[in-house]
Formats: structure tokens, sequence, C-alpha cells
């Protein structure tokens, strides 16, 4: 039950930092231009899911529902762009999912690499 709890809860941070990096995406893309906001999400993005995933050494592989859950504002922001913007749009705006979701993977193989080296929870080393 304890389990289920803390990986709804985990879903629902991850959801959030989703929404909040949406935000700054826009706000840096107004300020900067595309590619620094490109940049940004995933560096915040990167962050984001290394901090949920730290400390667990399957995060890369075992993670999925929330770098899913963390992915979906821009998964349901490009579908949308795709149907309603015209295609120089989507071609421009469209590669923010792209960098969203190296960023997300990016953080939990890190987390995962430290888990490991650390001897962090489900560790191989921790289960010796």
């Amino acid at each position: 039950m304890r389990k289920a709890l803390v990986g709804v809860l985990r879903g629902l941070v991850g959801v959030l930092f989703g929404v909040v990096s949406f935000v700054a995406f826009i706000v840096v893309g107004e300020a900067a231009g595309t590619l620094p906001a490109f940049i940004a999400v995933a560096a915040f993005l990167f962050v984001c899911q290394f901090l949920l995933s730290r400390g667990h050494a399957e995060a890369h592989r075992k993670d999925w529902p929330v770098m899913l859950a963390m992915a979906a504002p821009f998964l349901v922001s490009t579908v949308i762009m795709i149907f309603v913007e015209r295609l120089e749009t989507v071609l421009e705006q469209g590669p923010v999912l792209l960098f969203a979701c190296a960023g997300i993977y990016a953080g939990a193989v890190t987390a995962s690499r430290m888990a490991r080296r650390t001897g962090g929870l489900l560790s191989p080393r921790a289960r010796q």
C-alpha cells in the first residue's frame, strides 16, 4: 500500500514538474528564443528527474510512469500543436518534446549510475 502511494505521489510531482517546465519553456522562449528554451527545458527536467530518481539503481528502467508523467504536458501540447498550428510552427517548436524526453531520460540514467556507484537503494551492492 505504501509503495503504491509513493508511486502515485512521485507521478503527481512529475506532472507538476512537467507543467512548471512547460511554463518555463514559454517564458524563456519569449525572452531568448527557441533553442535556449529547449536547452532550459532539458536542463530543468534533467534535474527534476534526477531528484525524483536519486538512490534508485534501476531508475532508467523502472521509473517509466514518472518519466511519462513529467513529459505529458509536452506530449499533449505537441499533439495539439500538430492539429492546430501551421507546419512552420510545428517544425520550429515541436522538437521541445525530444529535448524534454532527452533531459528526463538523462536524469534517470545519471541517478541510476550514481546509485550503483554509491550503493544506493535497490543497487546490486546494497543487496549483498
